[in-house]
């Protein structure tokens, strides 16, 4: 015995779809971001193999310990610049650190975190930037309904039989919120 599905298979196509692309803008620029990471971290340990790039940074004690490191004595951040260590040496008070400059893992994690601070933190002084606030209040008042509804329901007769005053709860809408005249 078949099974006769309730939705066509243009609607379930869509729906699929539509659900990639909800998933996309929400984790999707993670997802790139933790590929993007991991080939230039393929691509750095072949520039170390072959010895491009390479920096030689001699750091104070006290420059060494306030480093930002991602992983301790691997990678670091200095000067908003991505480093992977190639080597360490200690020389009296002074560290020295051989390192790859790695330039496209700099670009990649500026670009993230531009990304997320333009999308979760928009720029408020620019001319006609709304807040999620504003956003929000302006649904709120053209989009919520009123405290009644007056629907027209149609009998299975056939004749028209007005209905008014259906009440909605009160607790539901503020009474607070500019609604537009109600069409009579």
């Amino acid at each position: 015995m078949s099974v006769k599905s309730r939705y066509t298979v243009y609607v379930r196509a869509t729906a699929i779809i539509m659900l990639f692309a909800m998933f996309h803008y929400v984790a999707g620029y993670r997802l790139m971001y933790s590929l993007g990471i991991l080939y230039t971290k393929d691509e750095a340990k072949e520039c170390m193999v072959g010895k491009t790039n390479i920096k030689k940074l001699t750091f104070s004690a006290s420059e060494y310990n306030s480093l930002q490191w991602s992983e301790q004595s691997k990678e670091f951040s200095f000067n908003n610049q991505m480093y992977d260590v190639v080597s360490m040496e200690v020389s009296g008070n002074s560290h020295i650190i051989t390192a790859y400059a790695d330039d496209p893992e700099t670009e990649l994690v500026t670009a993230f975190h531009n990304f997320e601070k333009e999308i979760f933190h928009p720029d408020q002084s620019a001319k006609g930037a709304k807040s999620a606030d504003d956003i929000m209040s302006a649904f709120q008042k053209d989009c919520t309904p009123t405290t009644e509804f007056k629907i027209d329901i149609f009998a299975s007769d056939g004749l028209i039989q007005p209905c008014y005053s259906i009440p909605i709860w009160s607790g539901q809408v503020s009474d607070n919120i500019w609604h537009p005249p109600a069409i009579s």
